[in-house]
């Protein structure tokens, strides 16, 4: 039934998967274009690149898986020969989660080439993959394969048994469950919903998440209601199933991840916030407490640094007002100098006498008070400078005791 063709003209028939899988991946790419605004990302640059890393690698993904889960089809393929053995194995077949697989590893190789957020591009392109997933699923629709229980026949693990409701006619004759027409529904419907979220949350890892989890829960329930056996199964789920319950638990650690943290668009991805994650650095050397550093590093002579602090500056008040006593007796004696040295002048020697007088009269009393005004805040200084370090002194020795008596405990 694969293969079918949508249409023939002559010998040359158009496929009808073919024409759905194009159809899908120019609407993805148009709709990855109208979200461009949205996104931090250069379209023309990156998003070009990661779509068709993504397309490449999800094609090999897809086609990896299916061939994992029907080892048969290498067999069956090359009975007509080799040639046509490999046209057949790159023609039929395909598992969708091979292809979401490779299509992220292709998108984080095209994140980390241009050094971006990965989230960035899978938020962006989720929507994407709904719509070309969606008109593929139409494409198996047309095809005949992926299709779902026929009528009368028990879903997975006996639930129920299907009775017809919606049934469409294949192409051999049997009335089956349009399962991939329901998928492609509900992937139309999930693309809204993503564009939704995308285009009114302001951080990274929602639209992923959302996606991952509400495919994931879909997928497991719908495989109950399939019918084709080419699917593998291990122990009582089928391969898809096994696969969901992974999907699942990724997309509901991302939503805790982007609460958690609040990717922004435009910003580089962090795992955990910087205040919660301090790197140690390689060279560093890791910090003593600080009371084995007062007690047995450098800084243990700083306590005595510190108390002679106060005697010094009490020291050098006194010497200040000795020097300010001394220019002023400087300045008298040169006053009356020049007095005495212009006496063979009366006039200019009685001038000069009358104002050197006071001024010499003046300048004992003025020394007296400079130095009265000097001596008592030094010796205020010198009190109190006194009376602190004697009290850091005590404070340091008790502190010291207290420390080698614990120590010795």
């Amino acid at each position: 039934m694969i293969g079918t063709y949508l249409f023939r003209i002559g010998s040359f028939g158009v496929p009808a998967m073919g024409v759905c899988v194009l159809v899908g991946a120019i609407l993805a790419v148009l709709l990855s274009w109208i979200l461009r605004k949205r996104t931090a990302l250069d379209w023309n640059d990156a998003v070009v690149d990661a779509v068709i890393s993504a397309v490449l690698l999800g094609f090999a993904g897809m086609k990896i898986l299916y061939w994992i889960v029907t080892p048969n089809v290498f067999r069956d393929a090359f009975a007509n020969g080799f040639f046509q053995g490999i046209l057949s194995l790159l023609m039929e077949g395909m598992v969708f989660y091979g292809g979401l697989i490779g299509g992220i590893l292709g998108i984080f190789l095209t994140a980390r080439k241009k050094k971006k957020n990965i989230l960035e591009f899978t938020d962006l392109m989720a929507p994407c993959f709904c719509v070309a997933h969606a008109f593929g699923r139409i494409g198996c629709l047309l095809a005949g394969c992926c299709y779902g229980v026929a009528v009368g026949e028990q879903t997975q693990f006996g639930v129920l048994t299907y009775k017809g409701a919606l049934a469409v006619k294949y192409l051999d004759g049997t009335m089956r469950l349009p399962v991939p027409l329901m998928e492609a529904i509900f992937l139309l419907v999930l693309c809204e919903v993503l564009v939704l979220v995308y285009c009114t949350e302001k951080h990274l890892g929602r639209t992923t998440g959302v996606y991952l989890t509400s495919y994931a829960v879909w997928r497991f329930v719908i495989e109950m209601f399939r019918g084709d056996a080419e699917r593998g199964k291990f122990g009582p789920l089928y391969t898809s199933q096994w696969i969901s319950i992974l999907i699942l638990a990724a997309g509901v650690a991302l939503l805790i991840l982007a609460k958690k943290m609040q990717w922004k668009k435009g910003k580089p991805f962090k795992v955990f916030r910087e205040e919660e994650l301090t790197v140690p650095d390689a060279d560093a050397v890791p910090e003593e407490p600080e009371e084995e550093e007062r007690l047995f590093g450098e800084d243990a002579e700083e306590p005595e640094a510190s108390a002679e602090e106060p005697e010094a500056f009490a020291q050098e008040e006194p010497e200040a007002a000795e020097e300010i006593a001394e220019e002023a007796a400087e300045e008298a004696e040169e006053a009356v100098e020049e007095a005495e040295a212009s006496a063979e002048e009366p006039e200019a020697a009685e001038e000069a006498v009358e104002e050197a007088e006071p001024f010499t009269e003046e300048e004992p009393e003025a020394e007296e008070d400079a130095v009265e005004e000097a001596e008592a805040p030094a010796e205020e200084e010198i009190e109190a400078a006194a009376e602190e370090a004697e009290a850091e002194e005590d404070a340091i020795k008790n502190w010291v005791r207290e420390a080698l008596g614990d120590e010795d405990k």
